[in-house]
């Protein structure tokens, strides 16, 4: 099933033409390694389709019903006062919402003008069931464990966990913004060089994350190795046009 796909797309930024005529389509399934030279137009593909960048007229970026795309740039950018657990938190953005909605069913609750009100206590209840559901299928047991397991894997120190994200290196950073983005679990994933900063057991977790997503994964890298031990396609890039194989 294909989750995303470019139709005819050109882009041109100044007056260089970075790609013509571009068509590309992603599977729900695959783990892309996108490849070519330096200023081949790499990441900027990765932000024409997130939408930072517009194609030329004639030129269509179409997602599949209900898919989410997840883009984690070379520089992350975050609230510099946020520490680097609240930002890696930040991540499933609907369980946030699902965890305030309940604690305002727990303040309703506890209202006696609800309380005393058999059918207004009786919708109330039928909100709160609903939303636990929910926030069991989100997998909100155990989130921020799994949040905090994410970032030591990749090589985050847990020292570094409550600083605020603006004193942290541009790899910290990176680390975080990553973490942040596997919490979120988008349909489609776009890695724009996610190993950099990475020691080896950082890859080899960030290895065993990309195999084991359920969805689709599109990743720039120059590690010939983790793209071996990840990818199921290769799309290249070179000269302003994309040709893919498998394997």
């Amino acid at each position: 099933m294909i989750a995303l796909s470019l139709s005819s797309v050109s882009l041109t930024l100044g007056a260089r033409s970075i790609f013509a005529n571009l068509t590309w389509e992603i599977q729900h399934d695959q783990r892309i390694g996108l490849i070519g030279p330096n200023g081949a137009g790499k990441s900027s593909l990765f932000k024409l389709i997130i939408g930072e960048h517009a194609p030329e007229l004639g030129g269509a970026v179409i997602k599949a019903k209900g898919v989410a795309v997840g883009y984690l740039p070379q520089d992350p950018d975050f609230d510099p006062a946020s520490t680097a657990l609240a930002v890696a938190l930040s991540g499933n953005t609907r369980l946030i919402e699902v965890e305030s909605q309940l604690a305002g069913i727990d303040s309703r609750l506890a209202d006696p003008v609800v309380y005393n009100n058999p059918k207004a206590l009786a919708r109330t209840l039928e909100d709160q069931q609903r939303l636990l559901d929910e926030f069991a299928a989100l997998g909100g047991e155990g989130y921020e464990s799994r949040v905090r397991t994410t970032l030591l894997g990749l090589g985050l120190r847990e020292t570094d966990f409550d600083k605020p994200i603006g004193v942290l290196s541009g790899g910290q950073k990176k680390l975080v913004g990553l973490a942040r983005l596997m919490m979120a679990q988008p349909s489609v994933l776009l890695l724009d060089e996610p190993d950099n900063h990475l020691d080896l057991a950082g890859k080899a977790y960030l290895e065993r994350l990309i195999i084991n997503y359920p969805g689709a994964v599109a990743i720039i890298s120059h590690d010939r190795y983790l793209l071996d031990a990840v990818v199921t396609h290769i799309a290249e890039i070179e000269d302003g046009k994309l040709t893919t194989f498998a394997g």
